[in-house]
This record gives C-alpha cells, sequence and structure tokens, in this order.
C-alpha cells in the first residue's frame, strides 16, 4: 500500500473512531504524522503531563509546547491527553486509545512557539508574535553527592512541593526534605550520613532492632553498631569472649592459699555488647543490659582480687589473680593503644597486661596486695580496625523515606 492509500485509510479510521479537530486555519499535514499513530493500544507507565484536549491534534499540539514531550495517549471517548517524556514504553490494548510517537513536531501548529527552545521544566506559551518559557516543576538530578538518582529519574517532571522520597542513598538522610520549588529547582538538601542510633528517629520506618551501619567522620569509617528501639544508643556486638572477674576468694599474704569470700568488690561479668558512643570514640563501660554476672557486676575492662588483711597488714608477694579479657575481633573496631589503665581500691596493682599483635585482643592480670582492689581503663577510646571491616550485608544501611 504506498503512503497516499495509508493516509486516507489511517484518516477513515480516525472518523471512525468520532475525533474532531479544531485547529484555526488550513494545516497541511506530512504522511508521517499518521505512521506514527498505533489505534486501540495506549502507552503504560505514569504520564509526565495530564490534558483534556479537544481532539488528537489538540493533543499532539500541547505535546509540542514541551521539549520534554516525546509521545502521546489520546483517549478518543474522554478527550484525555496523556503527555510522555519517551517513546520506548511498552504498551497495552485500549480499546479508545491511540498512541503517537512525535518524532517530528509541526511548527504551523506552534504559533510563534515553533521554534522555542524551552528547558525540560518548562512549556512554551505564545504571547502573540512572541513565546514565553515558564517553569512547570523540576527535572533532572541535583548536583549533590550521595543522591539516590534512581528516585529523581523515577519522574521526569515533579511539580511544585512534590517530595522525592529516598532522596538520599542507603545510610544517609536528607537535611531537608528534597521538594521541587516554585522556580524549578530543587530545596537546598544535603545527604548526611547517619551517626548513631537516635538518628533513625528523623525518618519514616527506620526504627527497627538491629545491626546498623553509622558513619564516623572522625574516623572516615563506617562503624557496625546494634540499634534498640527503645533507646538512643548503640552497642556494639561481641563476637568473642569479653570478661571481666574479681574472683570469689581472698588470698593469705603469707602462703597465698585461696578461701571463699564474697565482698561487694566480688563478681564475674561477660559482656555479649558494649555501649559505644560514636561521638566521642568511646565505651561505655558501666552499661550492663547485654551481659551476664555472678555476684557483683564487674565494669567493662575492670579486673582484680582480694588478700586477707587481717592475717597481717604487710604488702603481699601473691600473683594477682584478677583477670580481664577484651577482644573485638570481627567487630571492625579496636581499643586505642594509648588507653591505660588505672588500680581501684585498696592496694591495687597493674600487673601484665598484654595486646594482640592485630590490637584486637587485650588480657590483663590484676589485684590488689593488702585489701581488695584491682585495675580499670581510665576510658576505653575506639578506633575503626584498618585490617578489617565486617560485611556490608552484616548490617544494614538506613533508607530514609522522608523526614518526618
Amino acid at each position: 500500500m504506498n503512503s497516499i492509500s495509508e493516509i486516507i485509510l489511517t484518516v477513515t479510521v480516525l472518523a471512525v473512531f468520532g475525533i474532531v479537530v479544531q485547529v484555526k486555519g488550513n494545516v497541511c499535514l506530512k504522511p508521517d504524522f499518521y505512521q506514527n499513530l498505533t489505534i486501540r493500544e495506549k502507552l503504560i507507565g505514569e504520564a509526565t503531563i495530564f490534558y483534556q484536549a479537544r481532539g488528537l491534534l489538540d493533543c499532539y499540539r500541547q505535546c509540542g509546547f514541551y521539549s520534554l514531550c516525546q509521545s502521546v495517549n489520546y483517549d478518543v471517548k474522554t478527550g484525555q491527553c496523556e503527555l510522555f517524556a519517551s517513546n520506548e514504553s511498552h504498551t497495552e490494548y485500549a480499546v479508545n486509545g491511540i498512541v503517537m510517537n512525535v518524532t517530528n513536531r509541526y511548527g504551523q501548529l506552534l504559533g510563534s512557539c515553533e521554534n522555542h527552545a524551552c528547558s525540560n521544566n518548562e512549556v512554551c506559551q505564545v504571547e502573540g508574535k512572541q513565546h514565553s518559557c515558564v517553569v512547570v516543576g523540576c527535572h533532572g538530578n541535583p548536583d549533590i553527592t550521595n543522591i539516590n538518582i534512581t528516585s529523581f529519574e523515577a519522574k521526569s517532571l515533579w511539580y511544585f512541593d512534590e517530595i522525592v522520597l529516598y532522596a538520599c542513598e542507603a545510610g544517609y538522610h536528607p537535611s531537608i526534605n528534597a521538594t521541587c520549588s516554585t522556580n524549578g529547582t530543587w530545596s537546598p538538601f544535603k545527604c548526611v550520613p547517619f551517626a548513631r542510633c537516635n538518628q533513625r528517629s528523623v525518618c519514616e520506618n527506620s526504627s527497627a532492632e538491629g545491626e546498623y551501619w553509622f558513619y564516623v567522620r572522625s574516623l572516615k569509617s563506617w562503624i557496625k553498631s546494634y540499634c534498640r528501639s527503645t533507646l538512643s544508643g548503640g552497642f556494639i556486638t561481641l563476637n568473642e569472649m569479653n570478661t571481666f572477674s574479681t574472683p570469689a576468694y581472698k588470698k593469705d599474704p603469707d602462703t597465698c592459699m585461696q578461701t571463699d569470700f564474697v565482698a561487694p568488690d566480688i563478681g564475674y561479668t561477660d559482656f555479649q555488647r558494649i555501649r559505644v558512643n560514636m561521638v566521642d570514640k568511646q565505651l561505655a563501660v558501666n552499661l550492663f543490659l547485654f551481659s551476664n554476672s555472678t555476684y557483683n557486676r564487674q565494669t567493662f575492662g575492670r579486673a582484680g582480687d582480694c588478700v586477707d588483711n587481717d592475717v597481717n597488714d604487710t604488702a603481699s608477694d601473691c600473683e594477682l589473680t584478677g583477670r580481664f579479657v577484651i577482644n573485638t575481633n570481627g567487630t571492625g573496631i579496636r581499643i586505642k593503644s594509648s588507653v591505660t589503665w588505672e588500680t581501684w581500691g585498696v592496694g591495687g596493682r597493674v600487673g601484665n597486661i598484654t595486646r594482640s599483635q592485630d590490637g584486637n585482643l587485650i588480657e590483663g592480670y590484676c589485684g590488689s596486695v593488702v585489701g581488695c582492689g584491682g585495675c580499670q581503663p581510665t576510658a576505653l577510646y575506639f578506633e575503626a580496625d584498618p585490617n578489617y571491616t565486617p560485611p556490608s550485608d552484616s548490617a544494614t544501611f538506613i533508607k530514609c523515606k522522608a523526614l518526618l
């Protein structure tokens, strides 16, 4: 069939559809106008612009005012015109539908907008022999690091005051919601890394209990931390034994023989998790939420023993038996080498303290020479383990839907 026959057939079909075209003046259309039509189909997807058209040609004409428009859906029954920013969308059957790919723009239909060069977030408006480009929304990605490009590209055109959900990559939240401003630009937000557990409350759907990744800016590292929904602080989950003891006996200062003894300082504690302060980069030694104790609780890093000073009050030469073990292997952090231990109690002494080559295992013995005493850390500052980072899938990078 030649092109003239195709045009006659297409026009006949359009007439059967009952399409009424109202355009002033005589308009001659090139054959490819009709060749780009698909009858009884519609594009699948979210349209960029919706318009109530007076006919197919009017729908096509509206597309020409938008640089963004590449194809249209037209419903011959309702006159609904949908403008799409792509001509590669899939189609489906629609009894009243017509799809048109707009490969050429026919300037005689656009008046003074014939040669417009409006931006993709603007529409051309005819103003007599002149035209203007009017901002109608936001288009494209803002020049901001760590944005979620997929979210911004979910729509070709965002309307004024629309908020982009999940605007930042996982692990980050917007400083303010990513909103389309009336001047066609995005609100001046930044994507800020989550730094501690209580920041989860700024976002929707991000407060579940579990392991999460947080960025410690001063360490330039992501640190894995366990968060509870009811607590503001986080915890480091300990994979190995972390135990601290002041044994339940006292030693004879002369013979070093041990006899059972229970006093306020006596006890054994094992920790499964330790509270972490991401800002100060310090472990909290006296929170026992994830620990088990026998007798009295021993703070994290503490050890000691007791000497029976009822026998005599001279200094004992007995071996120090209070023991502590700090093992951060597999956590992604380690205790800084500058951390020191101080004495506590009566006659407290710091014994032998060893540290593994990788810095993850610290073991020490402390005790007393004349009473009950031992050693404890002055402060447990930590640093990122330069030799090991836990697998990324062992914790969750928080996805912030939007600020509350």
